[in-house]
């Protein structure tokens, strides 16, 4: 199985990430680069790449803070790739199963071009607590910005982990030239494979049919803000998938997700076919062309809840 692959440098991803000129911070919002200052609010949102966040929880922990009262609210949206563990589980196993309660996390379609300038966005806040959902709903609910709460956490973080593998494949659809019927059944078909892995996990098939699969896999397979699907165009323009992160110049969750995913689905006796084939693409420089015409060549099946891909 492959390595996952390495982050861009801090610097690179620092100096290409977007800018939100009509951002407007309000002036009790501080910024803060200081962990151990940052580490005294009641809600810690933890919003680094997934391949971070176990440094985060650790060093939270080396700080001997009080964590006992703190709700912690994930936005970090991957798997690990050595555990294979969702970030809620990493953050447990780092900072004791005792934060359970106060655990959630916040997912959906949430682009933050898109927030930052008041347009109407809706979420789901997830957690095995109803009134740590129901906090998390509160902090963050707005007029623009709409929160509904969950307890199927599992099925949120990886609705929000998986459809980033997904939007490359759409991205390499479009890069391609396919039209709309085509990215149409990788959104369709995706969604189903997303759904099969979920259930085998012990998450509940209609939590993706919700914001945190089907709304978050929508955005991310057709916007021109996805990292992932321009990733995926980029890739299908020519690019090695080494070539493609530096250009993006941002980590893109969907690479280390995908070879995550391929290794869950083997655990799990779960058949993903559209997750294969991206990974054949990105780590055995499958030309995409041939991963397309593969998908579409395999064996006809019957399109009903029982089918296995």
């Amino acid at each position: 199985m492959a390595q996952a692959f390495q982050p861009v440098n801090d610097k690179a991803a620092g100096d290409a990430h977007p800018k939100l000129p009509d951002l407007d911070v309000p002036d009790g919002l501080p910024m803060l680069d200081d962990l151990a200052r940052a580490s005294r609010a009641d809600a810690l949102v933890i919003v680094v790449a997934s391949h971070a966040a176990r440094i985060v929880f650790r060093q939270l922990k080396e700080l001997g803070a009080d964590l006992s009262r703190k709700t912690f609210i994930i936005c970090a949206k991957g798997i690990e790739p050595d555990t294979l563990k969702t970030m809620t589980e990493v953050a447990e196993e780092v900072l004791g199963e005792s934060i359970r309660p106060r655990l959630g996390v916040l997912s959906g379609p949430s682009h933050a071009e898109e927030v930052s300038v008041g347009m109407p966005t809706t979420v789901v806040a997830a957690s095995a607590n109803a009134e740590t959902a129901q906090r998390i709903q509160s902090i963050f609910f707005t007029p623009r910005f709409r929160v509904y709460t969950h307890d199927d956490v599992l099925g949120v973080e990886l609705g929000g982990s998986l459809k980033n593998i997904i939007a490359i494949a759409a991205g390499i659809c479009d890069g391609l030239g396919f039209g709309d019927n085509s990215r149409a059944a990788l959104i369709t078909r995706g969604l189903a494979e997303m759904t099969r892995l979920g259930v085998a996990m012990g998450a509940h098939a209609a939590t993706f049919s919700g914001l945190a699969g089907m709304g978050d896999l929508i955005v991310t397979a057709g916007s021109r803000h996805s990292r992932n699907h321009n990733f995926g165009a980029m890739i299908a323009h020519g690019l090695t998938a080494e070539q493609a992160q530096r250009e993006i110049g941002m980590v893109v969750e969907g690479i280390n997700t995908c070879a995550s995913a391929v290794r869950l689905a083997m655990k799990h006796k779960v058949e993903m076919p559209i997750t294969r084939q991206v990974y054949a693409v990105l780590y055995e420089r499958k030309p995409p062309r041939q991963a397309a015409q593969d998908l579409m060549l395999r064996d006809p099946k019957a399109e009903t809840d029982r089918d296995r891909g």
